[in-house]
C-alpha cells in the first residue's frame, strides 16, 4: 500500500556487503516471521545524515546467535527482549550472542544513523535503492533473499514534503522495500479499485498533460497482469515517481516504479514506435510487481530469469497495440537483432550468468538476459502451448507467493504441464549456451535438409520454430514448418523448388545460409515479396549473407528499387541501414558517393513523413558525399519540414560542423540559438564538444568522456563519443 505523506510526523557500487551463501543458507534455519517496523527522521538538505529507529521482531526456534546487516553507525541504546545490552558491531555486522537470544518470539530496538550509500539525494527530494546487499547501509535488517519480513514505517518530514511507502501484510524482501519523499506534486487516477498515483516535480517533466495518459497505461498493465496470471495485485495503490532527468531510468519497488522524466514523454513529432516504447517501459516495470516481487529469484546468480519472463510479458501485454506484421517486425528489429548481434560476437555470453553487485538497470537493458531470454520464451511458448505456459506461469506464482524460487522451480511446473515436450532440455540449453548458430538448408534427393552447426565447436543445439517458402514454376509457392527438435532435420519434398527463402517469418535465430545456386536468387524476391513481415525477414537474411560474403554488393538496387514505394517505416529503416552499410563498405570514394546520393534521391519518390525520417536521420550520422552535404545543410537551414523535429536539426548540425570545419562555430552557434528548452541547450552543449576540428581537443575530450558518472550525462556522453568515432 503506498501512502501520501504530507506532515511532519507521518504513520550501483563496486563494494557489496552481501552475506555469503552459505551462512545465509544458515540465517533462514534460525529466525522466521520477520517484522521491521521503522521510524526515519528524514533532514530537509541532503548534507544532513539521515537518523531512525528500527524495531525488528522475529521467531527463533532455538536459542542461536542472531547476526544483523548493517553499514551504518548505531546512535544509543540497544534493546534485546525490552533489556540494555551492549552489542558490537563488525564489518557491517550485529551479532547477538544467543545468551540473549530466547526460543519464541524475540524483539530488538535500535537507534541508528544511515549511511547514503543507498539514498539518492537532491535537496529537496530523497528515495531509496535497495538493490540486494544495500538495504544494510540504510537501517539494520536481515539483507538476503529468503527471509522476508512485513514492514512498517513511520516518516518524520520535513514542512511540505510527500511521501510513498510500501506498506503491507504481505511480507516482503528487503531489495522490495522503499520509501520516497520529497516536494513533489501528484495526480491521481481510480482504475479497478486501485488508485494510480504519479509523484513528480515540474522541473523534471516535459509535458504535464502527458500523466493522465501515463497513468491509464500503467492501470492497463496491472489490470493485464491481473488477468493472465490470475493473481490479484496486493495492494490498494499503484504508484509512479517521475526522476529527474539526471537520475537512473528505472527503480522497482514492491508497490510502485519510478520512471525518468526523458524516457516517457513523448514530443508532438515522436514516431509510433517511440510511442510504444514508452508503453513497453511502463509495462515491463508492472510486470516485475508480479515477477520479481511476488516470486523472487532465490539468489543472486538467478536474477536473470526475472528479467526474461517480464520481457516476454511485456512483448504479450503490447502486442494488440501493433498491427500482426508490426508487432513482429519490432519484436525482430528490437529483442531478436539486439541478442543475435551479441551472440555472434567474441564477447558473447549464455542467458545464466551470475553478476555480482548489478542492479535492475543493467539487467533490463542487457541485450543477452532480456532480449535473448525473449527469443526463447517465444519458442517455449509455441512448442508447450499458449495455454499450458500461462498455467505453468499461475502455477509459478502461487507456489511461490512472496517466496523465492529459482528457473528450475519454473521449468519442472512446465514439463509437469506439457510432459515429453523436452522441456527440461530445451530451458537449459537456451540458457547455458552462447553463440549464434549456424543453420544451413539445402536440397538433396528428394529432402530438406537443415544442419544446424554450433557456434562453439560442440554437439549443443538450439531448439526452435521457423518458416521456409518454396517456389517453383510459375510463381506457385507454399510454406512448411520447421520444427527444429534435432540438429539435423530433414523434409521430404515432391519436387525440388526453383527458390528456397530460408526463415521466412523471420523467427529462427541464428545465420541462415544455403547453396549458392540457391542463394543467388534470394534478392530478386525482395520487391515481389508483399508481406510486410516476410519482405522485412528476407531483406535481413539477405543482408546477412551479404556480410559473410554470399551476396554480391550489387543486390543494392534491389533494395532501392523496393524503397521508392516502401510503405512500413521499420522496413525502411532497416534497408536504409544496410543501404548505407554497402555505401560506407566501398573502398572507392566516388562509388560511395554515389550511393550515398541513390539514398538521398529516395526523398522526392517515397513522401511518406515516417519513411523520410528514416532517411534523413541516417544520413545525418554518416553521410560524406558533397552533394548530399549541400542537400542536408539546405534542410537544416531552413528548419521548416514538419518531418523532422528538434532533435533531427541537432543531429544535422553535428554532422555538418564535423563535415564542414571551416565553419564549425558558426553552425553549432546557430543551431543553439534556435533551441527551445534549457534541457536541449545543456545536452547540446554537452554533445556538440565533439565535432571539435582540434585532433587534439578530442582526445583529451575522449578521455573525459569515458569517465563520466552522471546518469542525465551517460547518454551524451555515448553519443558525443560515437560523433568521434565515426568522423
Amino acid at each position: 500500500m503506498l501512502f501520501c505523506l504530507t506532515g511532519s510526523v507521518c504513520h550501483a557500487q563496486k563494494r557489496r556487503h552481501a552475506v555469503p551463501e552459505k551462512a545465509a543458507e544458515v540465517r533462514t534455519t534460525i529466525v522466521s516471521n520477520v517484522c521491521y517496523d521503522l521510524t526515519f527522521y528524514v533532514p530537509s538538505t541532503s548534507t544532513e545524515k539521515m537518523t531512525g529507529m528500527a524495531v525488528v521482531s522475529f521467531f527463533a526456534p532455538v536459542k542461536a546467535d542472531v547476526t544483523l546487516d548493517f553499514q551504518g553507525r548505531l546512535t544509543g541504546t540497544f534493546l534485546v527482549n525490552d533489556k540494555k545490552r551492549k552489542i558490537l558491531q563488525r564489518n557491517g555486522r550485529i551479532t547477538i550472542p544467543m545468551k540473549y537470544i530466547k526460543p519464541g518470539p524475540n524483539r530488538l530496538a535500535i537507534s541508528f544513523e544511515s549511511k547514503d550509500d543507498a539514498l539518492t539525494r537532491g535537496g529537496e527530494y530523497l528515495y531509496t535503492r535497495f538493490t540486494q546487499g544495500k538495504a544494510s547501509s540504510c537501517f539494520p535488517c536481515f539483507d538476503q533473499p529468503g527471509i522476508n519480513a512485513t514492514f512498517i514505517t513511520h516518516l518524520n518530514l520535513p514542512t511540505g514534503w510527500a511521501a510513498m511507502t510500501n506498506q503491507s501484510s504481505n511480507p516482503i524482501s528487503t531489495d522490495l522495500y522503499s520509501f520516497i519523499a520529497g516536494k513533489f506534486e501528484e495526480q491521481r487516477l481510480q482504475r479497478q479499485g486501485h488508485t494510480m498515483r504519479a509523484l513528480y516535480r515540474r522541473q523534471d517533466i516535459a509535458d504535464e498533460s502527458q500523466l493522465p495518459a501515463i497513468l491509464e497505461e500503467a492501470a492497463h498493465a496491472v489490470k493485464w497482469m491481473e488477468d493472465y496470471t490470475g493473481m490479484p495485485y496486493p495492494f490498494d495503490d499503484c504508484g509512479i515517481l517521475i526522476l529527474p532527468p539526471s537520475l537512473s531510468s528505472t527503480i522497482g519497488y514492491a508497490s510502485a516504479i519510478s520512471l525518468n522524466g526523458h524516457d516517457i514523454f513523448t514530443s508532438a513529432r515522436s514516431t509510433q514506435e517511440e510511442k510504444l516504447r514508452r508503453r513497453e517501459l511502463i509495462s515491463h516495470e508492472i510486470a516485475h510487481l508480479w515477477f520479481g516481487n511476488m516470486v523472487a529469484p532465490c539468489n543472486s546468480s538467478e536474477t536473470w530469469y526475472k528479467e526474461v519472463l517480464t520481457n516476454f510479458l511485456t512483448a504479450k501485454m503490447t502486442q494488440k497495440l501493433h498491427s500482426k506484421s508490426n508487432y513482429e517486425m519490432e519484436f525482430l528489429t528490437t529483442c531478436q537483432a539486439r541478442a543475435m548481434a551479441i551472440d555472434d560476437s567474441k564477447d558473447a555470453y549464455p542467458i545464466a550468468q551470475q553478476r555480482q553487485g548489478t542492479d535492475h538497470n543493467f539487467y533490463l537493458k542487457d541485450p543477452i538476459i532480456s532480449d535473448k531470454g525473449a527469443v526463447m520464451m517465444r519458442f517455449i511458448e509455441e512448442i508447450a502451448g499458449e495455454e499450458q505456459l500461462q498455467t505453468a506461469l499461475q502455477v509459478f506464482l502461487k507456489k511461490y507467493y512472496y517466496s523465492v524460487a529459482s528457473w528450475n522451480d519454473f521449468i519442472t511446473i512446465l514439463n509437469e504441464k506439457v510432459p515429453n515436450s523436452g522441456m527440461n532440455q530445451f530451458g537449459d540449453t537456451w540458457v547455458r549456451q552462447k553463440g549464434l548458430p549456424t543453420i544451413h538448408t539445402t536440397y538433396q534427393d528428394g529432402q530438406l535438409l537443415f544442419t544446424q552447426k554450433n557456434p562453439n565447436g560442440g554437439s549443443g543445439f538450439l531448439p526452435q520454430k521457423f518458416e521456409v517458402r518454396l517456389i517453383y514454376d510459375f510463381d506457385r509457392s507454399r510454406t512448411v514448418s520447421v520444427n527444429m527438435l534435432q540438429p539435423i532435420v530433414s523434409i521430404k519434398l515432391n519436387k525440388q523448388p526453383n527458390t528456397i527463402i530460408p526463415n521466412y517469418d523471420g523467427r529462427g535465430y541464428g545465420h541462415f545460409t544455403m547453396d549458392e545456386s540457391y542463394m543467388r536468387s534470394l534478392p530478386l524476391r525482395i520487391i515481389v515479396t508483399r508481406d510486410d513481415l516476410n519482405r522485412y525477414a528476407l531483406i535481413n537474411t539477405v543482408f546477412d549473407n551479404y556480410l559473410s560474403g554470399h551476396v554480391p554488393p550489387s543486390y543494392f538496387g534491389e533494395l532501392y528499387r523496393d524503397m521508392t514505394k516502401e510503405k512500413n517505416p521499420l522496413i525502411m529503416r532497416t534497408a536504409i541501414d544496410h543501404m548505407m552499410k554497402i555505401a560506407m563498405d566501398r573502398s572507392v570514394q566516388s562509388e560511395r558517393y554515389t550511393l550515398e546520393q541513390c539514398i538521398m534521391d529516395l526523398l522526392p519518390e517515397n513522401k511518406r513523413t515516417d519513411c523520410r525520417q528514416a532517411i534523413i536521420r541516417k544520413m545525418a550520422t554518416c553521410a560524406s558525399a558533397p552533394e548530399v552535404l549541400s542537400q542536408l545543410y539546405n534542410i537544416w537551414q531552413s528548419q521548416s519540414d514538419p518531418s523532422f523535429d528538434e532533435h533531427d536539426y541537432m543531429e544535422l548540425a553535428y554532422r555538418l560542423a564535423i563535415t564542414h570545419p571551416m565553419e564549425c562555430k558558426d553552425i553549432l552557434n546557430r543551431q543553439r540559438q534556435l533551441l527551445k528548452d534549457d534541457l536541449a541547450r545543456e545536452e547540446f552543449d554537452f554533445v556538440s564538444r565533439a565535432c571539435n576540428p582540434d585532433i587534439q581537443a578530442r582526445k583529451a575530450l575522449t578521455a573525459s568522456l569515458k569517465k563520466v558518472q552522471d546518469n542525465k550525462q551517460k547518454p551524451w556522453a555515448a553519443h558525443a563519443l560515437r560523433l568521434i568515432e565515426t568522423r
